[in-house]
C-alpha cells in the first residue's frame, strides 16, 4: 500500500490529509538538525517534492490542498522565522530562468494528469 486514498469520487481535504501529515512529519524530522539553504532547497527538491508528485500522477490535487503543501515547503525552505525573501512564483522557475528549480505543484499535476 503506497499511501494513496482509495476514492472513487473527488478528493476532498480530508482525503489529502495524509499527504499533509506525511509532509509535515518529514519537516519536522529535519528541522530539528542545523541545515544550510542549499541543503534544505536540496531535500525539498528530492524528497518532499517528490511525495507531492506521486500523488498529483494519479489524482487532480485541490486548490486548498496545493497551497497547503506550499505553504509547507516554503516554511522549510526560509525557516519558520517570518517571511520569504523572494516570491514563491520566482522561486518554482527554472534555474535557466533565475528560480531555484522547485516545481510548481500546480502546473506540475496538470501536466501530469495529461499523459
Amino acid at each position: 500500500y503506497l499511501g494513496l486514498p482509495l476514492v472513487t469520487k473527488r478528493l476532498s481535504k480530508l482525503n489529502c490529509a495524509h499527504l499533509l501529515k506525511r509532509l509535515l512529519a518529514r519537516e519536522n524530522s529535519w528541522i530539528s538538525k542545523s541545515l544550510s539553504f542549499a541543503g534544505r532547497l536540496q531535500l525539498i527538491k528530492a524528497t518532499m517534492a517528490s511525495m507531492q508528485v506521486y500523488w498529483c500522477n494519479m489524482f487532480l490535487l485541490t486548490v486548498s490542498i496545493v497551497k497547503e503543501c506550499e505553504r509547507v515547503l516554503r516554511k522549510f525552505l526560509w525557516g519558520s522565522h517570518g517571511r520569504g525573501k523572494v516570491k514563491w512564483s520566482s522561486v518554482c522557475k527554472p534555474l535557466k530562468e533565475g528560480g531555484l528549480g522547485i516545481k510548481d505543484l500546480k502546473t506540475w499535476n496538470k501536466a501530469l494528469l495529461l499523459k
